[in-house]
């Protein structure tokens, strides 16, 4: 397999017979209003700018998977430069709707199990909010505080398990255990609100080495976007700290991976 950090939560990976792009969020840099944040930052979304051009992106895609519709995983200018026949694949009935009325005629609800080519591909519930506070703004704010993880696995590849956005809770340590996935693809900034988190920090890293010790950690959804509180240095250091930076690879927008 090769994965690609594109930025944020958007990654592209070749596995085996298919391309996917992930939770694309494909606007310029500054263009986007700000998300509520933990520290008050207001800075326009993203951060940073993309490191290569859209078409170089989007080149060889077969598919997109959407875990959920928020707009740092999938924005208009994804919504306007994907060609509108490539298959999506989301969490429920809600983004599908939402998705197809944007002019895209092949919007797929991911069940339990699926197939595409090679590939099968599996749903991973995911929590996007540690306590019911934050579970009420993201409903307030995007509508919704759904979403989801995947799974991937083929003859020809190790698994790989997306975590989309989500905390430490006991489902994905039960889809962990379960799935024991080879590699982890994990979103892991810490992003968070006043009220609590939204997504993966640190210790929460350190609880997926502890169940799955051998397997590899790449972080992703880092320091892009204006509620992130993780670093990368952190992170890292963490890792260090707990003797498993040898198995954590984070990557810098554009930086590409081979398994």
């Amino acid at each position: 397999m090769k994965i690609q950090q594109i930025r944020n939560a958007t990654v592209k990976i070749e596995y085996s017979d298919q391309t996917f792009l992930v939770d694309p969020m494909l606007s310029k840099k500054e263009t986007l209003a700000p998300f509520p944040s933990k520290d008050g930052n207001t800075n326009k979304n993203p951060l940073v700018d993309l490191t290569e051009s859209i078409s170089s992106i989007l080149e060889g895609i077969t598919a997109v998977i959407v875990t959920h519709n928020h707009v740092d995983h999938w924005d208009s200018r994804a919504m306007e430069v994907i060609n509108k026949n490539t298959p999506i694949f989301v969490q429920d009935r809600g983004d599908q709707i939402s998705i197809a009325n944007s002019g895209f005629n092949d919007v797929r609800i991911l069940g339990i199990t699926e197939k595409l080519g090679d590939v099968i591909i599996k749903k991973i519930t995911g929590q996007h909010y540690e306590n019911d506070a934050v579970k009420q703004l993201l409903d307030n704010y995007t509508d919704t505080s759904h979403t989801m993880g995947f799974f991937l696995e083929s003859v020809n590849e190790k698994s790989i398990l997306f975590t989309g956005d989500t905390i430490w809770f006991e489902g994905l340590k039960s889809n962990l255990e379960k799935l024991e996935p080879g590699v982890v693809v994990m979103n892991s900034g810490g992003n968070g609100v006043e009220s609590g988190r939204l997504i993966l920090d640190a210790q929460d890293v350190v609880e997926i080495h502890k169940t799955l010790p051998k397997t590899l950690l790449i972080a992703s959804h880092m320091e892009a976007v204006n509620h992130w509180t993780t670093s990368k240095s952190e992170l890292l250091s963490v890792a260090k700290e707990n003797d498993f930076a040898d198995s954590l690879i984070i990557l810098n927008d554009g930086e590409r991976l081979v398994l």
